[in-house]
């Protein structure tokens, strides 16, 4: 089915290559030092406009599969610790759970949540669920948006915030059910790799201020001394990496005194793989109706181990399975981020795949997941070197984002090519909104 609406705006009948190199010198330079543009010529020159009909189901499935995995996982425990082994997680990696105690733990464990979609006959499909804020998809989304009202005129929806107005409304609700000053730090690094532009911190501090918070984005130092304080920290930051690159971590553990800092780091185990091979194969408690949502919404997903599994109706050696069938599957680590270590079948030589998958269920650390097809999408790019516009299949990401259980914007992650393919901004994908 036809995926996107743009080219029914009336803006789209006279879009040519000189509109098409104005927008593009336009979000390079609006999104300077900020993740957008993939490393490459092509400029992405435009959103996407999605169908009513499919927009309203991806919101909907959204907050329903937020919902779902908050409430699932802790059911199962409510020790944020036995939840993280659960999943997989080493206790290790997660330096600051409970630093806040059990109660902030769950509290504020899925108050910022991105999932994975992709559209299937209209049907919205999830591949996984991330939770937590250490995410650069809100500050792109901000910027964007700024520059596609410039270029077209186009504005969100009503009841369609973008997620640093989300997160505002959120913080507000905070403060105010705790008796707060209204102030928010953006706590994060430059001393992390990735982050090429202060700005990429920054922006959501100067939003807060321009609506009455004190905000400021912080280094985690900020923390070391006892009388600085803001009420509420935003984690643009997750602990294990910070903790392996020996950024200080004893300030901000201490301030989780009178702070309320989000997300929680067990948020991390909400993120974990397995939780989607539990609800793919029914092995934790669903009622009817969840049962319904995850047979149409989430993909065939279990852990890599040794042992029969039933597919098709069948059942099977998941290792012979996952070997005979291998472009019908992906295998991803369980606790794996920006697509690393993610492998998918069709795309890899069948020695390696087979290799990779005796490893993993010797190790049980990843999950084998079946392989959506998705509705095609077409997107138009600037090619500087041509002077002109493209339009060109791509595989594309949704990327629904949540706050506090209010639907907040969906980003879009799209790389040109229309075979399956890891798409992250990290390995080459650009990064773009849907509105």
């Amino acid at each position: 089915m036809t995926v996107d609406r743009w080219h029914e705006l009336p803006i789209a009948a006279g879009f040519g290559d000189e509109q098409a190199g104005r927008a593009a010198r336009l979000l390079v330079d609006e999104l300077a030092g900020l993740p957008f543009a993939a490393a490459g010529a092509l400029v992405p020159v435009r959103p996407v406009v999605l169908a009513d009909s499919v927009r309203a189901a991806v919101d909907s499935a959204a907050l329903r599969l937020a919902d779902l995995v908050r409430r699932v996982c802790w059911a199962l425990t409510g020790d944020p610790a036995e939840l993280a082994r659960r999943t997989g997680l080493s206790l290790a990696d997660l330096p600051l759970l409970n630093a806040g105690g059990t109660a902030h733990e769950i509290e504020y464990s899925g108050c910022n949540v991105r999932s994975d979609v992709l559209l299937s006959g209209g049907t919205p499909v999830f591949l996984e669920c991330n939770f937590g804020a250490a995410n650069a998809d809100p500050v792109s989304t901000h910027h964007l948006r700024v520059a596609y009202r410039r270029l077209y005129g186009l504005e969100p929806g009503d009841g369609d915030p973008e997620p640093f107005r989300s997160r505002l409304e959120f913080y507000r609700r905070i403060c105010a059910a705790r008796d707060l000053p209204e102030s928010v730090a953006i706590v994060g690094s430059m001393r992390e790799s990735d982050i090429a532009d202060a700005r990429y911190f920054e922006a959501e501090a100067r939003y807060l201020r321009a609506h009455g918070f004190d905000s400021a984005f912080v280094e985690p130092e900020f923390f070391d001394e006892p009388d600085r304080r803001y009420s509420i920290a935003l984690k643009h930051f997750l602990s294990g990496p910070w903790q392996d690159a020996g950024i200080p971590l004893a300030g901000i553990a201490r301030a989780h005194a009178d702070t309320v800092f989000l997300a929680s780091d067990s948020c991390l185990a909400l993120s974990s793989k397995l939780v989607f091979a539990w609800l793919s194969e029914e092995s934790v408690p669903l009622s009817e109706a969840d049962r319904d949502f995850v047979r149409a919404h989430i993909p065939w997903t279990r852990r890599v181990e040794h042992g029969a599994v039933s597919f098709a109706d069948r059942e099977h050696d998941l290792l012979d399975l996952a070997v005979g069938q291998r472009e019908a599957f992906v295998l991803k680590p369980i606790d794996s981020c920006a697509g690393q270590g993610v492998l998918i079948g069709r795309n890899t030589d069948p020695a390696e795949w087979a290799e990779r998958l005796r490893t993993a269920a010797a190790d049980r650390d990843s999950v084998l997941q079946q392989i959506v097809d998705a509705d095609p999408l077409d997107m138009d790019f600037y090619d500087p070197a041509a002077g002109r516009v493209k339009r060109l299949p791509v595989t594309y990401v949704l990327g629904p984002y949540v706050v506090d259980g209010v639907n907040s914007g969906i980003f879009l992650r799209h790389t040109p090519g229309g075979n399956p393919m890891v798409v992250n901004h990290a390995q080459g994908a650009s990064t773009n909104v849907v509105l």
